[in-house]
């Protein structure tokens, strides 16, 4: 089994005896069937039988599923690959009970599968990415079954149709849970259905039926209701609760969009717009949903700020509590501090502030706390704090329904209490109960302070004396007021609290507390509640010090608290950022009161705006690129801002910095050539991370510099080149440039800067002699082609450039697999620092055993391989895999190896550099930040394994699937040999 660590101490927490029990039954129960599981099927399911014991008789009477999901443990699964997975289940929409009977044995065995991988592969695997599989899992079983009754009412009663003619759409909103992408695996799933209109009529046979278009979607609705939940012999797939609908209970089962539109706008309440906020389109006609959503977002979104919808709210879990729940004391959703108040804490605040901002109306609890951080709703604090209560609390949810195989909420005792205990590394119960109480002691107090007066987290009297120390300019005295348990309590902190107050006119002078006294308390609160406290003080510190008047900040600041913490929160959370926004303090109005994250035009639009500010004298070099530095400082400051509130993902962010390289490309070449009196004729190819549109914080640029004249005119395309370079790359008080790497032009260093068309073309026409494809001499450089992009210049050229490298990379086949093998084991070998094993251990993300450069030579091999086939040609790593998957070239479970572990070092590469500002690749155990690194990929600390571990940990498992992948891709052992000049350089 994979997870040896893992099972043997969960074996051990259980009992040896119990294990050894449950496994001699199931393969009894085997043998009676004429299966004959793997040692690993019969291991993982006498695992689950002895830690859920509501499972054991499921797995006893179908042992079958454990031979299907025994391997495949690793690999979350996404909608698509359930809907795969499905399809070879329920072949037909055709045969109802071959439908119902394989929905029901899919649904099962992948909530199997999800309760194994979340029991083996904490943390790594926590409770917000099973939770997720489970609410992809049921999308996928909805989309079926509505398929089914659609075609069932259609062949029966006649197609519905509009009034132009059109088929009347019909959609399924998942609400709750399901719509938050947070489902239980004991969960109902929540529906709200709807159709187009009432404007129409069903059709048969070219004629209109007696029935209307109502009656005709209630018959859907109670078929899909029914092939979801019905009881058979095989159980159900999914209880299904319909009560969210318009008027509840009594309401009709379907609505058209416009009752519903009618019924929110006149009788919409409290608790109806906070379900609404967590509405997903899951099924059926997903544009239909969209637009629904559009339609209600009045209702839901209010501008008014009403911050009484904390109270109400309040009140709803209260009563709640006393309506339904029958033991608060062990109740974790209903019971006080419990999970219903951890997420009424975090609607609340989306339903008093998403009226006016866009950027708060996510469905998902952690992703909103995550927006909230950013815009400085809630502390850096407030947020861990309510997160890692919340997750801790699912998990023991998650942990008593799979146990009990029933929907409850209520904390178990007596040795259930006890084996659950011990499932999460707790040894007793009482230890367990101890972290329960303090978990819903934090979600309390914090429910309870957006209806009770605002607390500044210091005492008035600590206040005081802090002021007062303040005033003197006493380091110590300053140090001695802060009460002992405040994170500000250190002597750094001290003193850059001390620089904040130097001035009678700065944040936390004399002066500005007069004016302004309700600044300086949530000043306070905001620098202790940081992720790191005293580089948010220092950095905050140098930002006031670079202001001629800081008291100009005092007033807004004071009106809108909420940008005081998300400053404070920028500069805590991101040494990177932080620091570029000190170099930049004229950047600070527009980043902080920004509405909604950067796009991909963004870049284009800064660049233009910072060249129109310095027009009068844009003649002047150095002018021109302080304004290119100053756009690339600002769109880096935007991207990064949001990437670090949770508003953009890492995918995202690298499209955005991409533009940035190639707007600031643009306008680099179009004034160079300008200049040197050239209309054209340079193309600027980019190569590499840029090539692909990967980009991160701080990264160089791989160029190729291409002219499209005879080769006896180069002279004045280097003098041109050479000007975009030192235009891109030459130190400015502005800010710093581009890094940038021209080796991966023909001949690399030892080539010419800038390249005719015709030497281009010439050199990857001999790089396929048979000599030099013989000795493997041009394997890299094909690799590096596949990653060529046209960025700037001369499109006419570049067309031509890239129809040369694709010829070169596509056209001549992949390189013998061992050869290249070869190539990544000496890059591996001569060009990491790894240390894999040991205290000081040390990992390369790109270069290291399992890294970046696994997933990208694997399937670069494979495009180089079907590279005749036009749909596997992109630059892009992750559109290459799936289309490689998607054409029959790489299997998919494979291909979902290789997909997750890019995408999670690609995260991973992002968030060291967004914390750090460098271009480094290195994952050091013990290294200062890992713990902040840790809980960026979202890992969190448990009672046997701290953040910074579980991100190790997960890094090596990642790794080492990815490597497996790798191998398996190119069919080579590990210790497979060749022989090959090793590329230039340390890869692209």
């Amino acid at each position: 089994m994979p997870q040896e660590a893992a099972f043997a101490r969960l074996v051990e927490a259980l009992g040896q005896e119990a294990f050894a029990e449950a496994r001699a039954r199931l393969l009894a129960a085997s043998g009676d069937l004429g299966l004959a599981p793997s040692a690993d099927a019969v291991d993982l399911g006498a695992l689950l039988s002895c830690a859920y014991p509501g499972l054991a008789q499921p797995i006893l009477a179908r042992p079958a599923d454990l031979v299907a999901i025994a391997h495949r443990l690793r690999l979350a699964r996404s909608v698509r690959a359930y809907r795969r997975i499905a399809a070879t289940l329920v072949p037909s929409l055709d045969d109802e009970a071959g439908l119902r009977h394989g929905l029901r044995v899919f649904a099962q065995r992948e909530r199997l599968r999800v309760a194994a991988r979340e029991l083996l592969l904490q943390p790594g695997v926590d409770v917000d990415t099973t939770a997720r599989e489970l609410s992809d899992l049921a999308d996928a079983s909805i989309d079926l079954a509505l398929d089914e009754a659609r075609r069932w009412a259609e062949d029966r009663f006649g197609a519905p149709r509009t009034s132009s003619g059109a088929r009347c759409r019909f959609v399924a909103l998942g609400m709750g849970k399901l719509g938050g992408r947070e489902l239980n695996c004991g969960s109902d799933v929540d529906l709200l259905l709807l159709y187009e209109t009432d404007d129409g009529a069903v059709v048969q046979g070219g004629r209109e039926t007696e029935l209307t278009l109502h009656e005709h979607f209630a018959r859907v609705a109670r078929r899909l209701t029914e092939t979801l939940s019905d009881v058979t012999d095989a159980g159900f797939a999914w209880r299904v609760d319909l009560r969210l609908r318009p008027e509840g209970p009594r309401g009709p089962l379907v609505n058209a969009l416009a009752a519903a539109e009618r019924y929110y706008e006149t009788w919409g309440r409290t608790w109806e717009r906070a379900a609404l906020l967590r509405a997903r389109p899951v099924a059926g006609d997903l544009d239909l949903g969209r637009e629904a959503l559009a339609a209600l977002a009045p209702v839901v979104w209010r501008r008014t700020v009403d911050p009484r919808i904390a109270a109400e709210m309040l009140a709803l879990v209260h009563r709640a509590r006393a309506e339904i729940s029958e033991d608060p004391a062990r109740d974790l959703k209903h019971g006080p501090g419990g999970i219903r108040e951890a997420e009424f804490f975090v609607q609340s605040l989306q339903l008093v502030w998403g009226g006016r901002d866009a950027a708060l109306r996510v469905s998902n609890t952690l992703e909103a706390l995550r927006v909230l951080r950013g815009r400085g709703l809630v502390t850096d604090r407030e947020s861990r704090e309510v997160a890692d209560a919340y997750l801790a609390l699912r998990r023991l949810e998650h942990r008593v329904q799979f146990a009990t195989q029933l929907q409850t909420h209520t904390l178990p005792s007596g040795e259930a209490f006890l084996g659950l205990a011990r499932t999460l590394g707790f040894s007793s119960t009482h230890e367990l109960e101890a972290h329960v109480a303090k978990v819903r002691e934090v979600v309390a107090a914090r429910m309870a302070s957006l209806v009770a007066p605002w607390d500044a987290g210091v005492a008035a009297r600590d206040l005081d004396r802090v002021f007062s120390a303040l005033d003197e300019g006493d380091e110590e005295r300053i140090l001695a007021a802060l009460p002992a348990g405040s994170a500000l309590a250190t002597p750094d902190a001290a003193r850059h609290l001390r620089a904040l107050a130097a001035r009678p006119d700065a944040l936390l002078g004399s002066v500005t507390r007069d004016r302004h006294p309700g600044l300086a308390p949530v000043l306070i609160e905001a620098l202790a509640d940081a992720a790191d406290p005293e580089q948010a003080a220092r950095l905050l510190a140098a930002f006031i010090s670079r202001l001629v008047t800081p008291g100009v900040y005092a007033r807004p600041f004071a009106e809108d608290p909420h940008v005081v913490r998300r400053l404070v929160g920028l500069l805590g959370a991101s040494a990177f950022l932080g620091q570029a926004m000190v170099g930049h303090p004229e950047l600070v109005d527009r980043l902080m009161f920004a509405k909604g994250p950067p796009d991909e035009r963004s870049p284009s639009v800064a660049v233009d705006e910072e060249l129109a500010a310095v027009a009068a004298e844009i003649d002047d070099v150095e002018v021109f690129a302080d304004a290119l530095r100053r756009a690339k400082a600002r769109v880096t400051l935007e991207v990064g801002l949001a990437d670090l509130s949770g508003e953009i993902d890492h995918r995202r962010a690298t499209f955005v910095l991409s533009a940035l390289a190639d707007a600031i490309l643009s306008r680099a070449v179009a004034r160079s050539l300008a200049e040197h009196g050239l209309e054209g004729g340079l193309a600027v190819i980019a190569m590499g991370k840029l090539g692909g549109r990967e980009i991160g914080y701080g990264a160089d640029l791989d160029l190729i510099f291409v002219y499209g004249a005879g080769e006896d005119l180069a002279e004045p395309y280097v003098r041109a080149a050479q000007r975009v370079m030192r235009l891109l790359s030459t130190p400015s008080g502005a800010g710093p440039g581009y890094e940038l790497d021209t080796r991966l032009r023909p001949s690399g260093n030892q080539g010419l800067l800038v390249v005719s068309l015709e030497s281009f073309a010439r050199y990857h026409g001999e790089s396929a002699s048979p000599e030099r494809a013989e000795a493997g001499a041009g394997d890299w450089e094909r690799q590096a082609l596949l990653k060529a992009r046209f960025a700037a210049g001369d499109a006419r050229v570049g067309d031509e450039v890239l129809r040369v490298a694709r010829r070169a990379a596509y056209e001549r086949g992949a390189p013998p697999a061992v050869r290249l093998h070869h190539m990544r084991m000496r890059m591996q070998k001569e060009l990491t620092r790894e240390r894999r094993e040991g205290d000081s251990a040390r990992f390369d993300l790109k270069l290291g055993r399992g890294g970046l450069v696994d997933v990208e030579f694997a399937t670069q091999w494979l495009q180089m391989r079907h590279g005749d086939d036009p749909r596997v040609r992109t630059t892009d790593t992750e559109i290459a895999i799936g289309a490689l998957e998607a054409c029959g070239y790489l299997d998919a479970s494979i291909a979902e190896t290789l997909r997750q572990g890019y995408r999670f070092l690609r995260r991973l590469q992002t968030r060291l550099r967004v914390l750090h500002g460098t271009s480094a690749q290195l994952l050091e155990v013990g290294a200062e930040g890992l713990t902040a690194v840790a809980r960026g990929m979202g890992m969190r600390d448990g009672p046997s394994l701290a953040a910074a571990d579980a991100l190790i940990a997960r890094y090596r498992e990642v790794t080492r699937d990815v490597r497996t992948a790798y191998l398996a891709v190119l069919g080579v052992d590990e210790d497979a040999t060749g022989t090959v000049p090793p590329p230039p350089f340390g890869g692209g």
